[in-house]
């Protein structure tokens, strides 16, 4: 048991920062991204899933993208434009594949293919900016400026909307 909770503590140490930054960047709230960060952790702990140096970094990335997902399932409701409802039915319960599946959607359908494109690199195959930036031949602002508009994009139409 000792030895599980030292590597839990080294994993929360090492990884926190970088989940919490994935989480404010698809919550756009610093409360809710630390309760999503908390609430992978939580079950990790609580779980059986062993603590693997291998694999834990691009697992709990995806942990925290399912987590904050969930979050902005849960806000939505009311008024929504007519393009989001057609993503996503909110009437249903949605799981995480589909919610999933809306976002890419939307990440291809409404986004410039090169800002989609970038979008891909860094989220899901973890790219760096300077790794797409070399990749792609354009500079490292450029990248920024893709993935700035691209979340803000994704925020406004999966996020909640005030009534």
């Amino acid at each position: 048991m000792q030895d599980r909770e030292e590597q839990f503590k080294e994993l929360f140490l090492s990884e926190y920062n970088r989940m919490y930054k994935a989480a404010y960047i698809l919550l756009g709230d610093e409360d809710e991204a630390k309760d999503a960060v908390q609430d992978v952790f939580a079950q990790l702990w609580n779980g059986t899933t062993p603590l693997r140096e291998e694999s834990q970094k691009a697992f709990l990335l995806t942990c925290v993208r399912n987590r904050c997902l969930n979050i902005i399932a849960q806000h939505r409701s009311g008024e929504q434009s007519v393009d989001t409802l057609q993503l996503v039915d909110t009437a249903t319960n949605v799981s995480d594949d589909e919610l999933i599946t809306a976002i890419n959607r939307y990440v291809d359908e409404k986004l410039t293919p090169q800002t989609g494109r970038i979008i891909r690199m860094h989220f899901n195959e973890e790219q760096s900016y300077k790794e797409i930036s070399s990749e792609l031949g354009i500079s490292l602002s450029a990248v920024n400026k893709h993935i700035v508009q691209g979340l803000r994009k994704l925020r406004s139409t999966f996020k909640t909307r005030e009534v």
